[in-house]
């Protein structure tokens, strides 16, 4: 459910954890209302709000942590695709001081390996699915071009060892690219945050249960604002995948390979 979520676009992220926060809320004030007639509701007044701050706590620190972690890797993914690119524009580059054949077959590569990782790794990654191995045809059959080729000028000689070593950077930033898109928050961890919330909002409820609008404005406030901080999780929980605020495919489609 929550991949499913995390797949949709930003806008329709936060319309679904905003209406789900507040549809809490507002079972928990029609909750309130029938219960603050009763003789129960004496009971739960007794309530200390001094409850709220354990709680509080508990869940700032869990949402801090799980958006510092979630943030970090969010720059490293733009971090990761921004070196992969670059590796590869680099060899494109290099490939210019090979001889006609070598060069076009370096290019021709590059050009089946870009085509790879759209048609492959992309989706893949978008499912939470992707693997470092088999190894790209593309990067291999780069790296067979350039170990085959037998320089003969000083200038090629240091083509050809630059490019292998661009070639291999491209390899490493694949490698962290593909781990780091199967990374996300757990299950479990889903799972601690909103039983977090709803107990803080239920304490909430149980403090005002006498007020019934002070119920509503401070549960209003307090599920206004963990909607909030889902939406921004979730939105940049997995960069790689088709919905929130992703990595997209720019940085390929700018490298020039023919």
């Amino acid at each position: 459910m929550i991949r499913w979520v995390e797949s949709q676009d930003t806008a329709l992220i936060a319309l679904l954890v905003f209406a789900s926060c507040y549809a809490l809320a507002a079972l928990l004030f029609l909750g309130a209302a029938i219960i603050s007639r009763r003789r129960l509701a004496l009971e739960l007044k007794a309530t200390s709000p001094v409850m709220l701050t354990p709680l509080g706590i508990i869940a700032g620190l869990l949402i801090a942590f799980l958006a510092s972690r979630v943030w970090t890797n969010f720059d490293h993914a733009h971090a990761y695709v921004a070196a992969e690119s670059t590796a590869i524009q680099k060899a494109v580059l290099l490939a210019d001081a090979l001889p006609p054949a070598d060069r076009s077959a370096l290019r021709g590569a590059l050009r089946t390996y870009l085509h790879s990782v759209e048609a492959e790794d992309w989706p893949a990654m978008a499912k939470g699915r992707a693997g470092v191995q088999p190894l790209p045809p593309g990067l291999t059959a780069a790296l067979g071009a350039l170990l085959s080729f037998a320089p003969t000028t000083q200038g090629q000689y240091v083509a050809q060892r630059r490019a292998v070593i661009a070639v291999e950077q491209t390899l490493d930033a694949r490698r962290n690219r593909i781990m780091l898109s199967n990374t996300a928050i757990s299950a479990i961890q889903w799972l601690v945050i909103a039983v977090l919330v709803a107990l803080i909002m239920v304490t909430v409820t149980m403090v005002h249960i006498d007020r019934t609008v002070t119920v509503g404005v401070n549960l209003f406030i307090i599920s206004t604002a963990v909607a909030a901080c889902l939406v921004l999780l979730m939105a940049h929980d997995r960069p790689f995948a088709e919905g929130g605020l992703n990595v997209s495919l720019d940085a390929y489609h700018e490298i020039g390979v023919d």
